[in-house]
Order: C-alpha cells, then structure tokens, then sequence
C-alpha cells in the first residue's frame, strides 16, 4: 500500500459527506434485542504506530468463550491509516482497519456479540463506531468507552445514564478508577448493553475482559511490530500472549 493510495483516500473523503452519512444510517438501526443465546464475544480495538510521517492501524480481535470469559482465538492486522483524526468521525478511520480483519475472522469463526472500544449511539449523530461495525456486518454490537462524547450523565430511578435531550442513549457505570461509558451499537437495547458490559468486567478490571484483553495484547504487539509494514490477518501466537492474561486494566 503506498503513499499514492493514501493521497486517493484523502482526496475521496470528504468530512461533510460522512457526517451526513452518520446522520442517514443511524436510522437504519435497531435498537431491539436481536440477541439469541451468546456463546462468543468478540472484543475490537485500535492502536496507532506512527513511522516517520506514516501512521498505521493495530486492529486486535478478541473472541472469548461466554458467560467463562475465557479467551478462545486472537487474531490481528496492520494496515496504513490515511484518513486524519476527526471527532465524531473517528470510525471512518479505524474502519480501515477493522473491517478487513473482521470480515476475514467472521468468515471462519460465529461470534454472536461485538464489543468496541469507542461509542455506540451516545454519539453527536447517534451512529459512532460500535455503530457502524453492527450495522456493516449485521451483528449486535456495543460500544464501551472511557469517555463521555455526546449527552449528559443523569440518574434515572437510581440508575445513571446517558442522555441526549430527554432520550437514554446509554448507561455509565462505576468501575475500577473510572468511569465506563456503554451504548447499544446495533441490535442491543440499552438496558442490555449494560447488563452484558456489567457481566464481562472482573472485579479487579476497569474493562470489560475482551476489550481488556484486545488492549493490552494490541499494546504488546505494538512493541513487537517493526517499522511500516502491512500485515495481513495474523491469529495470535503463544509467544503473544505470556502472562498478559494475568493482567489487570
């Protein structure tokens, strides 16, 4: 992938254009449970290395065995970032380099529920990146973030949300030094997103475990990566992993 095609991407996207692209999907959501049993949650996240003026993506996948949390396969890609950082249109970005490598895992692997590291319909055009995951691959989806993007905390019959204008688009939960903010990506209620994020977390854990897990295995992938070559989909390798499970976010 060479620098001409980032010159391609950049001169085809336009920000106005994804912005009104948000705005026309988020009505093709569902927020209705659309979960059968769960059996595998996959975890995604992002990472960033930067190689004098190239960026590339670190997408890691995490599929865990549910309600065990124990973790089944991993897998992860690399691949040129050309789109620059935009608040609220951060998926456009790190769709780049998630969807190839999901589309790739999903082709031999049932995952019944996608987490993502970012924001779902608590969104400024409610259809943040859990969003358009869920919705490109038809999967329920949720996102978990660290961070409040759109809304405002309020309580509600004991219980804080995420509100924009009088609608609940989200829920916030207290966690290890923080706070963790979940909304329904696709085929998720908000109610049970929460429920579903709440049942994932360990008690020493600020992360639910297979977002945990894609961050710190990404984390030590990063410092294993040498410098700005694009990798194809890669499973996990023992020599990956040591010891990171023991770790806690």
């Amino acid at each position: 992938m060479s620098l001409d095609y980032c010159s391609v991407v950049k001169q085809r996207f336009n920000a106005s254009k994804a912005i009104k692209a948000q705005t026309l999907l988020s009505k093709l959501l569902s927020l209705e449970d659309g979960l059968g049993s769960i059996r595998r949650v996959a975890g995604l996240d992002v990472s960033y290395l930067k190689f004098n003026d190239l960026e590339l993506g670190l997408g890691t996948i995490t599929i865990l065995n549910y309600p065990e949390l124990e973790l089944y396969k991993c897998y992860y890609a690399t691949r040129r970032i050309c789109i620059p950082y935009i608040p609220g249109l951060l998926a456009f970005r790190e769709m780049e380099v998630l969807a190839p490598l999901l589309a790739s895992v999903l082709d031999s692997i049932d995952v019944d529920l996608l987490l993502i590291d970012g924001h779902g319909i608590a969104h400024p055009r409610g259809f943040g990146i859990a969003s358009h995951i869920g919705l490109a691959f038809n999967k329920p989806s949720i996102g978990v973030a660290k961070s409040l993007l759109a809304g405002r905390e309020d309580y509600r019959g004991g219980k804080k949300f995420i509100v924009q204008g009088d609608r609940i688009v989200g829920g916030v939960l207290e966690v290890k030094s923080g706070k963790l903010y979940v909304s329904p990506g696709h085929k998720v209620s908000v109610e049970t997103a929460v429920k579903l994020v709440e049942s994932m977390i360990r008690p020493s854990s600020r992360l639910p475990e297979p977002t945990k897990l894609a961050d710190v295995i990404g984390r030590e992938l990063r410092r294993k990566i040498r410098g700005a070559e694009v990798l194809g989909v890669r499973e996990c390798t023992t020599r990956t992993l040591p010891s990171l499970l023991d770790r806690s976010i």
